[in-house]
C-alpha cells in the first residue's frame, strides 16, 4: 500500500519506514496495521507486513487498542486501520494516552465525512465513549463511528492540546433524554482542529413522539479553551431528534467557519428534527461563512453569543431563501 504521507525518494510504502530507517528527516516513527482476525485477508496482511520492531513491538495487530498500546509517545507513530466487511466491535472506550500518535483509516481520507464505511468502529456498550483522548497532538481520521445509546463518540479528557480530527463520520445513537455528544471536551481544550467531518443522529430511538436528544455535535465547554478551529463540517439533526446546539464553544480565540448545519424535515412516518441552537460561542470568537438550515420560528437562534458587530460575519440561515445573520 502506498502511503499518501510518504514523500521521500526510495520510500514506497509504510513498511519501508520500519524504525524510521528510511524516514530520516520526515519524523515518522513506527507504523502499525490493524486487521481483524476474521478478515479474509488477515493471512495476506501478516505475510506481507508482519515483523518485529527494535523495541519488541509487532507491526500487525488484530485489535485497535493493541496497536495503540504498542505506540510510544513523541515518536510520531501511526496506527493504520485496514478496511473490513465487519465492524470493529468494541465494548469499552478505546484510549489514546500518548502524545503525537495518529489513528487513521487511509481508505476514508478525503471524504469530508461522507464515509466510505471502509473501517467502522461500533461501540456495543450503552453510554460509553468510542475514543477517550488523554494524550496531546493526536490525529484521528478517516473512520466511521457508530455509537450505542447514550454514547459520546470522542471525549477529549482533561486539559488537551492540539487534537486533529478530520474526515470522520459521527453516527450518534440518541434516544429521549440521552443528551450525548459527537465530540466533547469539558476541560480546557486548545489549538484543536476539527474539520471535514459529518455528524448526525445515526441510530436513533423512536421516529415519532418524544424526540431523541443530542446535547451538541461539537462541544468545548470550558471557558479556558483557546484558539480552536472548527471548519467545513456537515451537521444534520437526524429525524425526530432535538439538538440543543450543533456547536457549543465556550472558550476564546475560536474560529468557526464554513460549517453546514441543518435540521432534517419530516419524511414518511418520521418527525422532523429540531435544531434549538445552531452555533453558540463566547464573546471572543470569529464565526463566519456558516450555513444554517433552521425553521422560521427558530431563525433567531442560528447563532448566539459573541460580540455584536464583530463576532458574526456573513453567516446565513434558511428563512426566505437565506438571510444573513448578525
Amino acid at each position: 500500500m502506498t502511503s499518501p504521507f510518504i514523500l521521500r525518494k526510495g520510500v514506497s510504502s509504510v513498511r519501508d519506514l520500519a524504525d524510521g530507517v528510511q524516514a530520516l528527516g520526515l519524523g515518522i516513527g513506527n507504523v502499525y496495521y490493524v486487521v481483524q482476525a476474521v478478515n479474509t485477508y488477515v493471512y495476506q496482511y501478516c505475510m506481507k507486513f508482519q515483523q518485529q520492531y527494535a523495541d519488541g513491538s509487532f507491526v500487525v495487530h488484530t485489535t485497535i487498542q493493541s496497536a495503540l498500546d504498542a505506540t510510544v509517545a513523541n515518536r510520531n507513530d501511526y496506527v493504520i486501520v485496514m478496511p473490513d466487511s465487519s465492524d470493529y466491535d468494541i465494548t469499552a472506550a478505546l484510549t489514546m494516552t500518548k502524545k503525537a500518535v495518529h489513528l487513521i483509516c487511509p481508505a476514508g481520507l478525503g471524504t469530508n465525512g461522507f464515509p466510505t464505511n471502509a473501517a467502522r468502529i461500533h461501540q456495543n456498550t450503552n453510554a460509553t465513549a468510542i475514543i477517550t483522548v488523554t494524550g496531546d497532538c493526536v490525529e484521528i481520521a478517516g473512520l466511521f463511528f457508530k455509537g450505542e445509546e447514550g454514547s459520546d463518540i470522542i471525549t477529549l479528557s482533561g486539559t488537551r492540546w492540539h487534537a486533529v480530527i478530520h474526515d470522520c463520520f459521527f453516527g450518534i445513537a440518541a434516544t429521549a433524554s440521552s443528551n450525548n455528544y459527537g465530540i466533547v471536551g469539558t476541560g480546557a481544550c486548545s489549538h484543536c482542529s476539527i474539520y471535514g467531518n459529518y455528524f448526525t443522529n445515526y441510530s436513533p430511538g423512536a421516529m415519532s413522539g418524544t424526540n431523541n436528544d443530542v446535547a451538541a455535535f461539537i462541544a468545548l465547554t470550558s471557558g479556558s479553551s483557546t484558539r480552536n478551529n472548527i471548519r467545513d463540517n456537515v451537521m444534520m439533526t437526524g429525524g425526530n431528534t432535538t439538538v440543543a446546539a450543533a456547536i457549543n464553544y465556550a472558550g476564546y480565540g475560536g474560529v468557526i467557519t464554513d460549517n453546514v448545519i441543518w435540521e432534517n424535515v419530516a419524511f414518511g412516518d418520521t418527525n422532523a428534527g429540531i435544531l434549538t441552537l445552531g452555533i453558540s460561542t463566547s464573546a471572543d470568537c470569529i464565526v463566519t461563512g456558516n450555513r444554517i438550515g433552521i425553521t422560521t420560528g427558530n431563525a433567531a437562534n442560528g447563532v448566539s453569543g459573541g460580540t455584536a458587530n464583530q463576532s458574526y460575519v456573513v453567516n446565513y440561515e434558511g428563512t426566505s431563501g437565506g438571510t444573513a445573520l448578525q
